[in-house]
């Protein structure tokens, strides 16, 4: 429906709001509306009246200051003698579509070297590495970025840090190293059934009948009382070898369960947070050592018991940016959570999570970065559970950081499900940012 901006009901708009002199709330623009029509007064009008209010404010002719206010821009006068004859309505909807279009997410491409990506994904994700004990798993990411550092070392908690460049600005990338396992606490004394203790966030719902693999080989099966599985005490590991208990009290155990690809999905145990490890190490391979910044990568350690990893190498590093590359939840599942996350929609940029509030110039620098680099992306706000960064941005005097989140099904089951073309999107990201001078 094309209005000028002669249209009596815009002009109605631009007289009650320069009449006001000031910015008036809503409710005193309805309310003076409600006067100007009186008798004559409609709600359907009324409707028109808001939307055309939306529309003067595209055009820069109504200031919407803070929520709930409204008023004229500085330069209203000014900017309707020049829309004079315009179809301002035809021009509200011409941007919207624009910025609708510019939001508008695409199928990110698929991984270049596909076999090369997935023996490297499932060499990480099977390898065994509960909170603390994460040696095995660091030895296998020692021998992936041996030449694509400058520098490597071994933190005193255990965090393999890999430095790529010099001067610029100092920049933190974490991805954390470990799995969620459980360590054997108590032995049954008659049957020889271990209880056990959480290394990590355990979804009571998916543990029944999961193998697991102690540090010391024994392979132990999860089972639950009848009726039980409220609680973990609920809960015991059968690790009898017919002549007794195959382990002893004080092993801890990762789970066991080989990848699997699905087309474009991989479906595995401890994506949380091996993909992202995958991310680190492949962004380091593109980056091939050149970079204006001085970036340091640290596959950290502990973080699904408190972040720990990220604490320590946060300050050993003394970053100036910090950046967690880390799995976030999806909202493409049935009954799921409610959030606008989808495998296949590319790389997710983390506004917010309950540990961390990006600050705006980091989320619009990695929004840039995907708009210039055309990757596929999507904002991520995470209402339960957080990431590194939360610990990097507590750092001294505090550290700018954001997140670059992997979209994730099934979080903290031996069955995790992450799309290629999202891993591949995070990659381009990550390596983007860290390619080109940072100016934040």
């Amino acid at each position: 429906m094309p209005v000028p901006t002669t249209n009596p009901l815009m002009q109605l708009i631009v007289r009650i709001l320069r009449e006001a002199g000031e910015p008036i709330s809503t409710r005193q623009f309805d309310q003076q509306v409600k006067d100007i029509f009186g008798d004559r007064y409609k709600r359907s009008e009324h409707i028109k009246l808001l939307t055309f209010r939306t529309a003067l404010k595209s055009a820069g002719i109504v200031a919407h200051p803070s929520r709930g206010l409204w008023g004229l821009t500085p330069e209203a006068d000014a900017r309707l003698a020049e829309l004079a004859g315009v179809d301002v309505w035809a021009m509200h909807i011409q941007m919207r579509d624009a910025r609708k279009q510019k939001e508008k997410i695409t199928a990110p491409p698929p991984i270049a070297d596909r076999e090369h990506f997935c023996a490297l994904t499932k060499k990480l994700v099977e390898c065994w590495g509960p909170p603390g004990y994460e040696h095995r798993i660091r030895g296998l990411i020692h021998d992936e970025v041996r030449g694509l550092a400058d520098e490597i070392w071994t933190d005193g908690l255990g965090n393999l840090i890999c430095r790529v460049g010099s001067g610029g600005v100092k920049v933190l990338v974490a991805a954390h190293m470990d799995e969620i396992g459980l360590m054997a606490n108590y032995q049954e004394p008659e049957s020889g059934y271990l209880r056990f203790s959480s290394l990590g966030g355990l979804r009571h719902d998916t543990l029944n009948g999961n193998r697991v693999l102690f540090e010391d080989g024994t392979i132990g099966v999860i089972a639950v009382h009848t009726g039980g599985g409220k609680s973990l005490g609920d809960f015991y590991i059968d690790v009898q070898d017919g002549n007794g208990s195959a382990t002893r009290v004080g092993q801890p155990a990762g789970f066991m369960r080989e990848m699997q690809l699905r087309g474009d999905r991989i479906i595995a145990k401890s994506l949380d947070d091996r993909i992202g490890c995958v991310v680190a190490i492949e962004a380091m391979r593109k980056l091939a050592k050149t970079t204006p910044n001085e970036c340091y990568f640290a596959f950290t350690v502990q973080e699904e018991v408190g972040l720990r990893g990220a604490k320590t190498a946060a300050q050993g590093v003394q970053p100036e940016v910090g950046i967690a590359i880390d799995v976030t939840g999806s909202g493409d599942q049935i009954r799921g959570h409610k959030m606008r996350i989808k495998l296949g929609d590319g790389a997710a940029i983390k506004v917010h999570d309950p540990g961390l509030v990006v600050p705006v110039a980091i989320k619009n620098w990695m929004v840039a970065r995907c708009e210039a680099d055309d990757i596929a992306y999507q904002l991520e706000l995470l209402a339960g559970g957080t990431t590194d960064a939360s610990a990097i941005q507590l750092t001294q005097a505090g550290v700018p950081s954001g997140c670059i989140s992997i979209p994730t099904r099934y979080l903290h089951t031996t069955s995790e499900t992450v799309d290629m073309r999202d891993v591949r999107a995070c990659i381009d990201l990550l390596a983007g940012l860290l390619a080109n001078p940072i100016e934040i």
